[in-house]
């Protein structure tokens, strides 16, 4: 679908969504939750929206190895202001919408970044023994499409501050589950409590790192939007009440475009 004009595959993808073509038990896993939380009543509807961001997504993988910047510039809306290039920033982001394709446009504003994850599991890319080689081009393919490469959690903290000083910026997801004694702040998402784990946060606080939060909107058309909010210096109980405030708006907006529903269960307090 990659190797087609963008409206085709876009066209294609849109088909295969529909007929439940792939990422069935994905939608499945992903809409018991949803639906739990998000008070959502059309399955089908919402399903496909589901199976075809997954497979937007995909494609992603290889329309970003293909393409350059200026193929991407004409089709991402930019809706705010990129962080400048220095001093070094955090850039926080969610495992919401597909955003692989924003290293382009950071690389070309000189935006030198690692992105901070937690190692990939291979049933993060599914399930079949191609998945085990699809992560590990997508690995492969973070640093040649802009991104400086991955930097994966648990005793990264001396890290991700060597790279701020050094001028490096960093972007982070913190919208998994906090797990084990790593830090966490508590924040309300669909009049629910959560766990979030804050330690980037914490470490932009005690690095003075100027903060910015963003997300990758997959627009009806096969275009994509990317709105960028910088946040005023403020402490890392403060940056996590604004990323779970932007975080809440595109739950309610698009609850579909969350790809890891299924995990982000155990992140939720049960109701009293």
């Amino acid at each position: 679908m990659a190797l087609l004009p963008w409206r085709v595959g876009f066209a294609v993808l849109k088909a295969l969504a529909r007929r439940s073509w792939g990422f069935t038990h994905e939608a499945d896993a992903a809409w018991n939750v949803a639906a739990a939380h998000a008070g959502l009543l059309d399955e089908h509807a919402w399903k496909y929206r589901y199976r075809l961001l997954r497979w937007v997504e995909r494609a992603d993988t290889y329309l970003t190895l293909l393409h350059g910047t200026s193929w991407w510039a004409r089709r991402v809306r930019v809706r705010g202001e990129f962080p400048a290039a220095a001093p070094a920033c955090v850039m926080l982001t969610f495992h919401w919408g597909a955003g692989h394709w924003v290293w382009k446009l950071l690389r070309a504003r000189g935006i030198r970044a690692y992105f901070l994850a937690r190692k990939p599991l291979v049933q993060d890319f599914g399930h079949a023994r191609v998945s085990a080689w699809y992560a590990s081009l997508r690995g492969w393919g973070l640093k040649r499409i802009g991104s400086l490469g991955p930097l994966y959690t648990g005793g990264s903290g001396a890290r991700v501050l060597e790279a701020l000083g050094r001028g490096e910026s960093i972007v982070a997801m913190l919208d998994l589950p906090s797990s084990g004694d790593r830090a966490s702040e508590t924040v309300e998402l669909l009049d629910r409590a959560v766990n979030l784990p804050s330690g980037v946060a914490r470490l932009a606080e005690s690095a003075r790192a100027p903060l910015a939060v963003f997300s990758c909107r997959l627009l009806d058309d096969g275009t994509r939007e990317l709105w960028i909010e910088p946040l005023d210096a403020m402490s890392a109980a403060e940056t996590m009440q604004r990323y779970a405030r932007r975080l809440d708006a595109l739950l309610r907006e698009a609850p579909e475009a969350w790809l890891i529903w299924h995990e982000a269960v155990a992140a939720f307090a049960p109701r009293t």
